[in-house]
């Protein structure tokens, strides 16, 4: 556990977002997600776009995100990613979080308001599409679509590659993560959407629930681009 020296400033912000949250608070929501099987150690519902409205009345601190993402309070670890300043954020720490991570939302706003924009963001999803934990692979997936037009061509058909690998693991977040991961990179060019068609060609008579679940949403996203 990790223990920080006590600072005057930061305890009385915390306080005030602690306040604010509780403030915001919405019972019914947090009950919905609790029902739902969205379960943090503390949840008081707020919405997303409140926590970034008080997000928005704090500087980027990265002692400050750090303290509110020990709370392990739902709000307080969204704000945290939301305050963590990149240039202060290791590879270490993005380790450190991602082994932590049990909930989809937690990966879906720190993959977009933080680890996207880290300069080892490629390097991040590389080594976490490897994991053998069903969380961090998802993590992976969920991070290389919002990099699409970072990764090159090699880059990118590995990922497809480890992906269809993967494909086989009928674990429902992570054979979601696949089918909009691979349906983000039909974007990048005809060439890699031909390369994927191929690739799930036999997905849509497959046993696997998760693999027809791809071959669907993938085909779906290619009639939209109109590649099929």
């Amino acid at each position: 556990m990790k223990f920080y020296i006590a600072n005057a400033e930061l305890d009385s912000e915390i306080a005030e977002i602690r306040r604010t949250i509780r403030l915001s608070m919405n019972g019914i929501v947090s009950d919905q997600m609790t029902n739902s099987g969205i379960i943090y150690k503390k949840n008081y519902g707020v919405s997303i776009p409140r926590i970034k409205e008080i997000a928005k009345k704090y500087s980027p601190n990265h002692d400050l995100a750090q303290r509110l993402w020990l709370l392990q309070i739902r709000e307080t670890m969204i704000m945290a990613t939301l305050l963590e300043p990149i240039d202060k954020f290791s590879p270490e720490l993005a380790q450190e979080w991602v082994e932590s991570f049990n909930q989809i939302e937690i990966i879906e706003q720190s993959c977009m308001n933080l680890f996207c924009k880290l300069t080892f963001a490629t390097k991040l999803v590389t080594d976490w599409i490897q994991s053998n934990k069903i969380w961090i692979q998802t993590t992976g997936y969920i991070l290389a679509t919002r990099l699409v037009k970072k990764l090159n061509n090699e880059e990118t058909i590995k990922i497809i590659n480890k992906a269809i690998k993967s494909s086989t693991i009928d674990e429902f977040h992570l054979y979601k993560s696949l089918a909009l991961c691979l349906s983000k990179f039909c974007r990048k060019d005809k060439e890699i959407a031909t390369y994927i068609l191929k690739e799930i060609e036999a997905f849509s008579e497959s046993a696997s629930i998760g693999q027809r679940y791809i071959a669907n949403e993938v085909k779906q996203e290619m009639l939209f681009l109109g590649v099929l």
